[in-house]
């Protein structure tokens, strides 16, 4: 009970602190005035201006999430060891698995904020347009909290033993990574069938691609914008397993993080 305490205490500073840095108003500017200028690309477009708003809003949530994760969620640590005042924290009787974990929520926090923020704004902008606001829209949004969630514990879990910059480059690698692991698996397969590839070439080149779509979170599963604009139904339990899954690449973050964390030595 008095670690959920410690947790809930981290979390509850950890937001007030992110919600004033000025990156995450910066970020959520840039975001809302995308979000607006949907309407226009709507506008220009050739294709259907629900179509163009629907998807580009929700890319625009998506990056959005991803920039507030790298740029404010990596230096919640960072900042803690550069300025010295983790000494302080960890001086008292707070472990340093919920100072990682209370940092998690903290920030998770901050994401739920920012995506009900461009949700209201989306709904308002669909509304307005008379572009179609459906609640089926909410589940894409939904996959992307998913999607969010777990990049927030790989970047905690890159700060917690790197520099600020290998920190943020390493999160965007398993981000790519984790969209295009399976375009990539699938490629090299495509490749091998016909012959394009040496056997010996096409034998390591498709190890290498199991590898990384196992290793890395298939992030690519959050990104149902195609079929949530289009109105096609997800596959059955599709938001349960991919919630789970999602837990399960959370767990293993934090695990980890935590696991390095306490066994840096900050003096």
């Amino acid at each position: 009970m008095q670690t959920l305490n410690h947790i809930g205490i981290i979390a509850l500073n950890t937001f007030r602190e992110s919600i004033r840095d000025k990156i995450l108003y910066n970020i959520g500017f840039l975001a809302i005035a995308l979000t607006l200028f949907s309407i226009v690309l709507g506008e220009w477009s050739v294709f259907d201006r629900s179509y163009v708003i629907k998807s580009t809003t929700l890319s625009v949530m998506s990056l959005s999430g991803l920039l507030i994760s790298i740029f404010v969620g990596i230096s919640l640590v960072q900042k803690e060891i550069q300025r010295r005042t983790v000494l302080t924290l960890l001086s008292k009787p707070i472990s340093r698995v919920a100072f990682i974990v209370g940092k998690y929520f903290g920030l998770l926090a901050v994401v739920i904020v920012h995506l009900c923020l461009l949700t209201a704004i989306y709904y308002c902008i669909l509304w307005v347009t008379n572009s179609g606001p459906t609640l089926s829209l909410l589940t894409a949004i939904y996959l992307i909290f998913c999607e969010m969630a777990v990049i927030i514990a790989v970047a905690l879990l890159f700060s917690s033993f790197s520099s600020t910059i290998l920190s943020a480059l390493f999160t965007l690698g398993v981000y790519f990574a984790g969209h295009l692991s399976d375009q990539l698996l699938e490629q090299v397969r495509f490749a091998s069938r016909m012959g394009e590839l040496h056997s010996t070439s096409s034998a390591i080149l498709e190890k290498a691609a199991v590898v990384i779509h196992a290793v890395f979170p298939g992030l690519y599963r959050y990104n149902v914008t195609n079929y949530v604009v289009h109105g096609v139904a997800l596959p059955d339990m599709y938001l349960f397993w991919n919630s789970i899954y999602a837990l399960g690449y959370i767990g293993v973050f934090l695990g980890v993080a935590s696991w390095w964390f306490s066994r840096r030595d900050f003096l």
